[in-house]
């Protein structure tokens, strides 16, 4: 295990957000009116998770109470802004998110085999970052087609740390944005990714699981994530 805790680093609120990419008519001026969004920013949340491990800071603990009824702070608010912020920086407007979102593309439209292959190796990375001490951001896919309206499938969360099963398998810790940190666990955070039963033959041969629910991945990869200084306003909410 590193020295990331969730109890300090997780957000108190799931990954909720509502994301306006744009609003206009088509045509313009006379056309009907279109919104664009998005949902989620767990990318930016993972990040600036890892940002206040850097810093040795806990997050923020303000919960989804404080926010009701959006359950996340509005656009506008400090921690919404800075996360959104992070969110394109792990996708879009950073050399190594760029490249992240690409490869999110490419790796969604390889077959299983080739995306079980190429997941081993990652695994390998995941182990000697954290025998470190580093957390890192993995990016999990779960699409199976390179279009972008079936990226929205995909998802990144924190992994912190990781142990061998008997049978020889690698089970990873993660910090899920959109499985909130509460209070009343007493410290009981526990969220694993680790091989189905069936990975050999699996289309989806991994599996998050936590109390009550299990999601199926195809494969994941590390992504590139670099520590980026919160500005006040965020580090004294």
């Amino acid at each position: 295990m590193t020295d990331f805790s969730p109890e300090r680093y997780a957000f108190r609120f799931r990954n909720a957000f509502k994301n306006a990419v744009w609003s206009g008519r088509i045509p313009p001026v006379i056309g009907r009116k279109y919104h664009l969004t998005t949902s989620g920013r767990c990318g930016g949340m993972a990040f600036a998770s890892l940002d206040f491990f850097h810093l040795r800071t806990p997050v923020p603990t303000l919960d989804a109470k404080a926010f009701s009824p959006s359950e996340v702070p509005p656009d506008g608010h400090p921690l919404a802004d800075y996360i959104y912020s992070r969110q394109l920086h792990s996708m879009l407007t950073k050399i190594g998110g760029a490249h992240d979102g690409l490869r999110f593309l490419h790796w969604s439209g390889l077959s299983s085999a080739a995306l079980r292959a190429k997941t081993t190796g990652e695994e390998h990375q995941i182990v000697a970052a954290l025998d470190r001490g580093q957390p890192v951001v993995l990016g999990l896919v779960q699409a199976t087609s390179r279009s972008l309206r079936a990226q929205g499938v995909n998802h990144q969360v924190v992994c912190y740390g990781y142990r061998t099963t008997a049978r020889g398998d690698l089970e990873f810790n993660i910090y899920d944005p959109n499985e909130p940190f509460q209070s009343s666990s007493n410290g009981d955070y526990s969220v694993i990714l680790r091989r189905a039963d069936d990975f050999e033959r699996s289309e989806f041969p991994y599996q998050v699981s936590r109390p009550g629910r299990l999601d199926q991945w195809r494969g994941f990869f590390v992504m590139h994530y670099r520590p980026h200084h919160p500005p006040n306003d965020v580090l004294y909410l």
